[in-house]
């Protein structure tokens, strides 16, 4: 691999593990300022803060898995089949079908990896899309108790 190639591998894994370094150590602080609230907020904001937070934690782990395997994958051979300078193999073709095989499925685990962060980001923006719509209809509810609450004692005033 060119040098170049190397350093943006090596530079692109250290940015995602630094990344996620950051995410993990935020969300476990998340977690523990939910658990040390005790009536501030209702049992099912708790509820969705605690599994967003789970969610969140989850997705920078994986985050940091990513860039452990990217920065490992700097240092596979990717051309098993290479040849010395005295235009030798280096290797035999069943080693060269062996270091295939581990290198796909190397790379199959890292997009897969990076397939389930999608998933989880999208799961979270899902969750949280349905859980604002779940609020603004509680609000809408609330205000609307309020109006005819308030329309009420209004009748009441005018026909005393």
């Amino acid at each position: 691999m060119d040098p170049l190639g190397t350093t943006l591998g090596i530079g692109i894994a250290i940015g995602l593990a630094v990344a996620s370094g950051y995410f993990i150590r935020q969300q476990r602080q998340t977690m523990a300022r939910l658990l040390a609230i005790d009536a501030k907020i209702t049992l099912e904001q708790r509820r969705f803060l605690v599994t967003q937070c789970r969610r969140r934690f989850f997705g920078a782990v994986l985050l940091m898995v990513l860039a452990c395997m990217l920065f490992g994958s700097v240092f596979l051979d990717y051309d098993p089949l290479r040849m010395s300078p005295e235009n030798v193999p280096q290797v035999d073709d069943e080693a060269a079908k062996q270091s295939v095989r581990f290198l796909s499925l190397y790379l199959a685990t890292m997009l897969l990896t990076l397939m389930a962060i999608f998933t989880l980001a999208a799961l979270d923006f899902w969750a949280v899309a349905r859980y604002g719509v779940r609020q603004q209809k509680q609000l809408a509810l609330e205000h609307q108790e309020l109006l005819a609450a308030e329309l009420a004692a209004h009748k009441q005033r005018q026909s005393s």
